[in-house]
């Protein structure tokens, strides 16, 4: 199959600005293709491969990935793992709109250079937060024109949040060592093992890292670490019969009363209510 172009008039709809829809596995992703607008998408749940631009590059949940006009894209498995994503687009007149109001520091050529499409990775509480906004703004807004305004508003901090940093002269791109270590994080025998796992696989000393982490991710390694355990507990109590205090455990919490303080705060409520919640209505 050849190269398939989308229109924003096609796949948005005549004088829409904006849209944004959930793929739920990579069966229903499109393949290779190109389009004359712009996309954002967020990996909500699993892994794959990302063929961009003619590089495979890896995603994981949480990654955040701008893809630009003409960046040609599609998705491939990882192995036998799948993945879900939300897709949000945007016409170029929407996005010029956004640039035109950031206007300067905001360097917003340095995002279109060729090459790999400019990437984010959401730590889980900001990965929670996005869906919950999305889910808000397709819940909330009936009328067309309040969910552009909406989505608009959402693209400006976004960009300001996570893309800013790649806009200024002086920044680099994530180190590699940093993305192969994310990477590494994600597998259950490494975070379940906790921090020191994470500094050994590393190779740096706990202070850069510490920087480094706050710099890229916005959070502190043991934040992230807590954030991988509360995911894996999350599916623990809707796929599995484990009572709560063996699911705390087995997720490498050693403090019962830590691991419901973490949940709560994170998911605003209790892993018991969590399980009845999502048993009520039959899915994870």
């Amino acid at each position: 199959m050849g190269l398939i172009k989308y229109t924003a008039e096609a796949h948005l709809g005549p004088g829409v600005e904006s849209h944004f829809f959930t793929v739920s596995s990579l069966a229903y992703a499109s393949p290779l293709h190109t389009h004359d607008f712009y996309e954002l998408f967020l990996i909500t749940t699993g892994s794959a491969i990302h063929l961009v631009n003619g590089q495979r590059e890896p995603l994981t949940e949480g990654t955040l990935v701008f893809i630009r006009p003409d960046d040609r894209h599609a998705y491939d498995y990882d192995g036998e793992s799948d993945c879900a994503f939300i897709n949000i687009c945007y016409t170029q007149s929407g996005m010029d709109a956004v640039f035109g109001f950031l206007g300067e520091p905001f360097d917003s050529s340095r995002l279109l250079q060729p090459g790999s499409p400019p990437t984010a990775h959401l730590a889980l509480l900001d990965k929670e937060e996005l869906i919950h906004r999305l889910d808000r703004i397709r819940a909330m807004s009936l009328d067309g024109k309040v969910q552009e305004m909406q989505l608009r508003g959402l693209l400006t901090d976004l960009l300001v949040r996570y893309f800013y940093s790649q806009t200024i002269a002086h920044e680099e791109r994530m180190p590699d060592w940093l993305e192969t270590l994310l990477i590494q994080m994600q597998r259950e025998e490494h975070f379940i093992a906790g921090l020191p796992r994470l500094y050994a696989l590393a190779g740096r000393s706990a202070g850069h890292i510490n920087r480094v982490f706050k710099e890229w991710l916005h959070t502190t390694p043991i934040s992230y670490i807590n954030q991988l355990k509360l995911g894996y507990a999350k599916n623990l109590l809707v796929t599995s019969s484990l009572s709560i205090t063996d699911i705390a455990f087995t997720a490498g919490f050693n403090n019962l009363s830590h691991f419901h303080h973490l949940f709560k705060r994170a998911f605003h409520m209790t892993p018991l209510d969590y399980r009845k919640m999502r048993s009520a209505v039959g899915r994870p």
